[in-house]
């Protein structure tokens, strides 16, 4: 791997020089990233290495090695902060629920589609460069993509939306259909193969539409699903 220079934006793929890898490393350059790629040795040899905007860790070891590869990653200073995205072969519920406590950006199970890692890449580094937010809010929240169902209280139906972004308090929601400011909502996680039977409670404190359409809701944990969302989400006890 070589260096970059100073501001140079790019994606760093982290994992054994592999078939996994190189088609990793071909579909993120196909989608329009800058890609960088070595292993976790390489990478643990270069303490001065230009922090990249995101991390795909690329592994094919069992739970516990992949969680101490991980937390390998946010000891190395250049990383400090970086999100991680973890790309792996474990589709279970504890590898996945791991992975998101422990402050990952995001749980990919292989084989997954080409479209998908990219949209994760970028969706990711659209976060990070965004202007609508000011660097001390980015600060206080960290990136995570995770799926969810909203239920509005005294309203019928289930409105599909994705968490871009949460903190020790809340969350930001994109959704395809409206919220309005004030209400009271139900959100059940997804993990990796549909819902973890888990709701959390929270209030919808803003609501927008962003300049591609979609709908954005800021919403509140309310209760003691404030602690128990802090705990899943890693936002207590991440490496964040």
């Amino acid at each position: 791997m070589t260096e970059r220079s100073a501001g140079y934006q790019y994606t760093l793929i982290v994992g054994p020089d592999s078939p996994d890898r190189a088609w990793l490393e071909s579909v993120l350059m196909r989608g329009g990233l800058e890609v960088a790629a070595c292993t976790e040795a390489e990478l643990c040899a270069m303490p001065d290495v230009v922090p990249p905007q995101i991390v795909i860790l690329d592994d094919s070891s069992a739970r516990e090695e992949r969680m101490a590869s991980f937390a390998n990653l946010g000891s190395h200073g250049p990383l400090a902060g970086v999100p991680v995205v973890v790309l792996a072969y474990d589709a279970d519920m504890d590898s996945f629920s791991t992975a998101i406590t422990r402050g990952a950006a995001a749980y990919l199970v292989k084989p997954v589609a080409a479209e998908e890692v990219v949209a994760v890449a970028h969706k990711i580094s659209g976060w990070l460069s965004s202007t609508d937010r000011t660097e001390k809010r980015r600060r206080l929240r960290r990136p995570l993509l995770l799926r969810v169902d909203v239920e509005v209280a005294g309203r019928d139906g289930i409105v599909p939306g994705q968490i871009v972004d949460v903190s020790g308090s809340g969350c930001r929601i994109e959704l395809k259909r409206p919220l309005e400011k004030g209400n009271t909502v139900r959100l059940t996680l997804h993990g990796v193969e549909g819902s973890i039977d888990l709701s959390l409670g929270a209030e919808v404190r803003w609501q927008r539409v962003a300049p591609d359409g979609t709908q954005v809701a800021g919403v509140k944990f309310t209760g003691t699903a404030a602690v128990l969302a802090g705990r899943l989400l890693g936002t207590l006890s991440g490496r964040t």
